[in-house]
């Protein structure tokens, strides 16, 4: 509840500095950087799980889900890594793109989580389409196959483990991140986990303030 409320009060502050009406003309997907194309995947994704989930009665699994949603994607990495697009000055299509998603990602949230969190649920709703009328009221969300990227999906998986990896072992070298590092050595069980990481090398390298990145497969193994 602390990561959805803090991100949705992140959304709120620079909306209302930019005026944001959400009666902006729709920035198509192609047109959206990757990032927003693959928290919408993951998006679309959590909404066919929690659909299956609660088809089965299967509620915790549902609230699991959306909390590491909330928590590991749209927290900690999407707002994370978007920041500057909101605080940019320019009212720019980019700009639109990413409170678009934004506001998509937590309307939707939003609707998963009504049925166990009906309170808050609601509120969220109201106060992010400024209307009295309920959450409670409206249809369940439907997974959009289109949106859906399991590619994109498994290489941003990828930099978010190995990110949280060299983090780690940053904290137990103690090396702050502020201290640039020459280069990390990363093994490829497989070429298609080589060429996924080749990817989103740049976004592991920035993250972890890292100048270069070594892959090596072992062409040995069985």
């Amino acid at each position: 509840f602390r990561a959805l409320y803090n991100t949705y009060a992140f959304f709120a502050l620079y909306a209302n500095v930019d005026g944001f009406t959400y009666k902006e003309a729709e920035i198509q997907l192609e047109q959206r950087p990757e990032i927003d194309r693959w928290v919408l995947s993951k998006l679309n994704s959590l909404v066919k799980t929690c659909d299956e989930a609660y088809a089965d009665y299967e509620s915790t699994k549902a609230g699991r889900a959306i909390q590491e949603f909330v928590v590991d994607h749209l927290s900690n990495w999407y707002v994370r890594l978007c920041r500057r697009r909101f605080w940019k000055g320019d009212y720019t299509e980019d700009k639109i793109a990413a409170y678009q998603t934004l506001s998509t990602c937590l309307e939707t949230v939003a609707k998963l989580m009504c049925s166990f969190s009906p309170f808050y649920a609601d509120q969220l709703y109201r106060d992010l389409n400024f209307t009295d009328k309920s959450i409670h009221l409206q249809d369940f969300p439907k997974a959009d196959e289109a949106l859906i990227n399991t590619d994109l999906e498994e290489q941003i998986e990828i930099s978010q483990r190995i990110t949280s990896l060299i983090l780690r072992i940053r904290k137990l070298g103690n090396i702050k991140v502020r201290q640039p590092l020459s280069k990390v050595m990363i093994p490829a069980l497989s070429d298609a986990f080589a060429n996924n990481l080749k990817k989103v090398e740049d976004v592991i390298k920035s993250e972890v303030n890292i100048k270069e990145i070594e892959i090596f497969i072992d062409r040995d193994r069985d």
